[in-house]
């Protein structure tokens, strides 16, 4: 029987079941879900979340989370937390790229919750960020950007290449950032005072959103105003989002990754991660400091609050 003859008897073979499993992209999540638990050690598949523009849920494929020690006593913790889609892209997606003169502020852009995210300096408060030097050390301030992409497919008649924006990967950018502000959010909402300000340990919640492709990853750039392709391995996407929980536009940085490229992403968070936790080490006193303001204008706000997103976050 062709297998044509099986779509119209409406009867899938076992062979076209393995294509169709091979075409998609539940596979590569297979495989980068146990390279990423050995990194972070709690990891969940297809975790939901509400959307805050229609009310309705959403999932990506995967979330993951680390806990980080701080200092001896117990309590204070760093937490990156990796949120990610998978797809096999059966096409090459394109990110046209460019360096930027103002790269050294990206890190500006990076997504952190919970306390302390701003710190006192002198007479203001200032962001992690700042804080931490993230400049000198974080991957968002180095390398080449982009804001725009495109992906390929035949034209109706067969008789050409179209290059077009993909509504579907346009969603996978969306869902990404509305679980960051998901997952931003309800870290702010589970802050509640600490009996004595002196029992607030750090609690600080960094997140990384990322987008794993199967398939190839090209950049794209003009070079004497002839366009260049060059194979990647690693982008870093910049997109404007319009937040429904600060009603303002903000920035978001994705990364996008080749499967292969996975552990060395990994590291990289990693050694972002621990340059983070010995500037907080350096500066503890500093950082106890900005912890017992930042309780001390939230128990002036009032103790009636739903969230003191306000008060925490910088």
């Amino acid at each position: 029987m062709s297998p044509k003859q099986q779509i119209s008897n409406g009867r899938i073979s076992s062979k076209q079941m393995r294509e169709a499993i091979q075409q998609s992209g539940y596979l590569l999540e297979q495989r980068v879900e146990p390279i990423i638990r050995q990194t972070f050690g709690y990891v969940e598949t297809n975790p939901v979340f509400r959307d805050p523009d229609t009310g309705k849920s959403r999932e990506i494929d995967i979330r993951a989370l680390a806990g980080v020690g701080v200092y001896r006593k117990e309590g204070s913790f760093i937490f990156p937390m990796l949120l990610c889609e998978c797809e096999n892209n059966s096409q090459p997606i394109v990110f046209f790229t460019s360096e930027s003169p103002i790269s050294f502020t990206y890190c500006e852009d990076l997504k952190v919750s919970g306390i302390p995210v701003q710190f006192w300096d002198n007479d203001g408060f200032i962001s992690l960020a700042d804080f931490t030097g993230m400049e000198k050390f974080h991957h968002y301030c180095k390398g080449e950007v982009a804001t725009q992409y495109c992906s390929f497919q035949l034209k109706k008649d067969k008789s050409s290449w179209l290059a077009f924006h993909s509504e579907e990967q346009h969603d996978t950018f969306n869902s990404l950032i509305k679980a960051v502000e998901y997952e931003v959010d309800d870290h702010f909402k589970g802050w509640s005072f600490p009996e004595q300000v002196d029992e607030e340990d750090i609690n600080i919640q960094i997140y990384y959103p990322l987008l794993i492709l199967q398939g190839d990853l090209y950049s794209a750039y003009l070079k004497d105003n002839r366009l260049m392709l060059r194979k990647a391995k690693h982008i870093q996407f910049r997109k404007q989002f319009f937040s429904s929980y600060k009603n303002e536009v903000e920035t978001y940085q994705i990364d996008v990754i080749i499967e292969d490229y996975l552990p060395r992403y990994l590291e990289i968070v990693e050694g972002e991660i621990e340059g983070i936790k010995k500037v907080l080490q350096r500066k503890k006193r500093k950082v106890f400091e900005s912890i017992e303001k930042i309780v001390q204008e939230a128990k002036e706000g009032g103790k009636e609050l739903d969230s003191y997103r306000k008060y925490l976050e910088f």
